[in-house]
């Protein structure tokens, strides 16, 4: 039920009540069940939908309250965005930097692949626990500056799965990983299962992707995910990463896919 329709049901049943048992009983009564409204959500005993509602009525009021003395809260907002993904860039960098192989690697499936000064380790990295949460933090924490709409969440096997995980069990949202080899061919028709492993898609309810990962080169990995999930009947519009490095235009490479790359840092190309 949305909020329009909740003030409704609820004005329903006041005027309902104030015609049946008069006004004393109702206001006493409204009384109560606010004060046991209150209480509730004070111990956190009150569900999670409810809660939000409420505190989301009270801000909205509080903001144009805030609007009305003179003070921008949206401008303010962009402002403190802006600081934010400052302070990530540069403190992502500096992870990085604890993870990188300085020395000079070819990145790239073909044979005439790129050449780079150093290499960020961050898919090693992820595999000790503490640091793929601490990066999965740090994807959400820059997550929260986009506008990004998805039911679940897709990383590649041959990319950081276990940050792609970490990522969905902090956001609380279904997990599924993309195999580029086939696992299996069906002698007639065709099933997702052959190319991802999932407990959750059989949902209908699941419709939107959002794919997750340390980096991307060139995008061939992740152009591989947007075409297997368009062919099984699934939406994506955004790849979010760690770092892109700079030679391949991987982001240009999505967007005639239709899909936007993000990624909190970039890192240079040698030649």
């Amino acid at each position: 039920m949305n909020s329009k329709l909740m003030v409704i049901f609820v004005i329903l049943i006041v005027i309902a009540s104030l015609y049946y048992f008069g006004e004393t009983k109702v206001i006493l009564t409204i009384l109560g069940l606010s004060t046991i409204v209150f209480i509730l959500e004070s111990v956190g005993f009150l569900p999670l939908t409810i809660s939000r509602f409420i505190n989301k009525n009270r801000l909205g009021a509080t903001i144009d309250v805030l609007n009305e003395l003179g003070f921008d809260v949206r401008e303010k907002r962009k402002i403190i965005n802006k600081c934010q993904t400052q302070d990530l860039s540069a403190r992502i960098e500096g992870k990085l930097k604890k993870i990188t192989i300085n020395k000079e690697v070819e990145i790239g499936k073909s044979q005439n692949g790129h050449i780079y000064p150093e290499y960020i380790d961050l898919m090693g990295a992820t595999t000790f626990k503490r640091n793929a949460t601490d990066f999965a933090r740090e994807l959400n924490t820059y997550k929260e500056t986009l506008k990004l709409e998805f039911d679940f969440i897709v990383t590649s096997k041959l990319g950081s799965p276990i940050l792609g995980y970490e990522f969905a069990n902090l956001l609380e949202v279904p997990f599924v990983l993309h195999s580029e080899e086939e696992k299996f061919r069906l002698k007639k028709g065709d099933d997702a299962s052959s190319k991802f492993d999932f407990g959750c898609l059989e949902n209908k309810k699941l419709k939107k992707a959002l794919i997750i990962d340390d980096s991307t080169t060139g995008g061939r990995k992740v152009i591989n995910i947007i075409k297997d999930l368009k062919k099984y009947g699934f939406e994506v519009t955004d790849c979010l990463v760690v770092f892109a490095p700079q030679g391949k235009q991987a982001d240009e490479r999505l967007a005639k896919e239709n899909v936007k790359l993000h990624s909190i840092v970039q890192t240079p190309i040698k030649n």
